[in-house]
């Protein structure tokens, strides 16, 4: 098995991230930033192709307690922009509308949808691209939301 050449690796992603920008003659991008490992690394990657100043952060919580200091501090750490928005009532809102009560799934997937709407929302008005976090193996088990 070969090795993983891991400049290699980041070279690559961060020419994707560039075309893609230059492409959509985009102002840059923007990123659901949670804390973890995916979003702080395509973070990273953004920054390393792009320059802090074209990556903006949404950090979007649902729970009011919820702790959100591992997302600032990533954005912290790469100088990037960022702004929390609380999808709490947007969500609640949206489930008030529904005819039902919404199952453990169905609200989770209400959730990250919303989170979807916003980055794109972000990305329409300030001439962006959405980043986003999905990881191969996520793709692989059928981890994930679609639309």
């Amino acid at each position: 098995m070969r090795a993983l050449n891991y400049e290699e690796v980041i070279e690559k992603i961060t020419t994707f991230i560039r075309e893609k920008v230059n492409e959509a003659n985009a102002n840059g991008v923007v990123i659901g930033i949670s804390g973890g490992v995916d979003s702080a690394t395509t973070a990273f990657l953004a920054v390393r192709a792009l320059g802090k100043e074209k990556v903006l952060g949404l950090i979007m919580p649902y729970y009011e307690n919820q702790d959100v200091g591992d997302a600032k501090l990533v954005c912290e750490m790469l100088g990037i922009n960022y702004k929390i928005i609380n999808i709490k009532p947007i969500v609640d809102a949206f489930e008030k509308s529904l005819e039902f009560e919404p199952d453990k799934i169905t609200r989770g997937n209400i959730m990250v949808r919303t989170r979807m709407v916003l980055l794109y929302a972000y990305a329409n008005q300030e001439n962006r691209i959405v980043l986003g976090t999905s990881n191969k193996s996520e793709l692989l088990t059928g981890y994930f939301t679609k639309w």
